[in-house]
């Protein structure tokens, strides 16, 4: 069974969106991180970085103790590795995945998320934040690439 460290985010989403595509059995463990449950001595010893989601999977490939892994990329590669599914094993597909997978952990992510920021601030408060906007909306776009990608 797997147990996912969750709180409704998009990281946390895109963990349980491949949870269901696996068609893997999961318990949400939830993490409010409007009340500081990152905090918190149990889920800092799962991640010491204090961000959900964590997995702990209590029946891992081959057996032995539970493993934990943090970082919804890296929760994602293990997944589909243990699964078998949308993780290729030859090494040329394999990273050509896994480079799509890290640019959207680094990219798409991050900056779609602070373009969404800068679009909810109050610009008559703030000031005029149309730089910012463009920036990050350049930047979590996919390249030019995506067209022989059918995947994205």
């Amino acid at each position: 069974m797997i147990d996912l460290h969750y709180w409704p985010t998009p990281n946390g989403k895109k963990v349980t969106i491949l949870l269901e595509e696996l068609g893997m059995p999961y318990k949400i463990v939830p993490v409010n991180i409007g009340r500081g449950d990152q905090f918190k001595d149990e889920f800092l010893e799962m991640n010491p970085n204090h961000r959900m989601p964590v997995m702990v999977d209590h029946e891992p490939k081959g057996g032995g103790k539970p493993i934990v892994v943090f970082e919804s990329g890296s929760i994602m590669m293990y997944l589909a590795e243990k699964a078998g599914k949308f993780w290729p094993q030859d090494t040329r597909t394999k990273y050509e995945v896994n480079q799509w997978v890290v640019w959207q952990m680094a990219n798409q992510g991050p900056k779609s998320g602070e373009c969404g920021h800068f679009r909810r601030v109050d610009q008559a408060k703030e000031g005029d934040q149309k730089y910012a906007i463009t920036r990050f909306h350049r930047r979590g776009e996919p390249p030019l690439r995506r067209a022989q990608q059918p995947a994205l």
